[in-house]
């Protein structure tokens, strides 16, 4: 499977007249959950971003995913592997990472359809260390499993993003990971 997604830095502005935009749009909101990352590796990729091993803690799960870039004909896409471990596993995993990275964040979830494509939407509220006050997010992401399909859902994702920011342009942002990696 490919995530195919893309993550824009909002305004507090922003973000508070999305909650009801999307709403009006027919998306489904289900809810706002605090996540714990702990990224306990990162390496640069060949095709842009880092390709990471991350644990997720979120509603009282432990969630264990690796992220790695690949390319997809002209377009960077990154495979997802992800799977539930017990919190055993993940205390004795993240014990061997003492310079582990750790991002929390409150995400603002909703689910919709656009132009025939079931997209998820997150809004994300996160503090980095490194950061004076708290940055947000929205991002757009949708599950592909034709490769051949990648780039023009990658293209419609921009467009949505494009329409619903009010914006001509938009600059993606770097993965959390990048960020706190790299204090931007």
């Amino acid at each position: 499977m490919y995530e195919v997604e893309l993550k824009v830095e909002i305004t507090k502005e922003e973000r508070e007249k999305l909650l009801f935009v999307l709403e009006n749009k027919n998306f489904i909101y289900s809810g706002m959950t605090p996540l714990n990352d702990y990224y306990i590796e990162g390496q640069e990729s060949p095709y842009g971003g880092y390709n990471i091993k991350r644990y997720r803690q979120e509603d009282g799960k432990v969630i264990y995913t690796e992220k790695t870039w690949v390319m997809v004909g002209d377009t960077p896409s990154r495979k997802e592997d992800e799977h539930e471990v017990s919190i055993e596993v993940f205390n004795k995993e993240i014990a061997k990472f003492p310079n582990l990275i750790k991002i929390h964040k409150e995400r603002d979830w909703f689910s919709g359809i656009y132009d025939g494509l079931d997209m998820g939407i997150m809004i994300d509220s996160v503090r980095f260390d490194h950061s004076v006050s708290t940055r947000y997010f929205i991002e757009a992401e949708v599950i592909v499993s034709d490769e051949n399909k990648v780039k023009k859902i990658r293209g419609e994702i921009l467009k949505f993003l494009q329409d619903l920011l009010d914006k001509p342009e938009i600059k993606e942002a770097h993965s959390m990971f990048s960020m706190a990696l790299n204090k931007k």
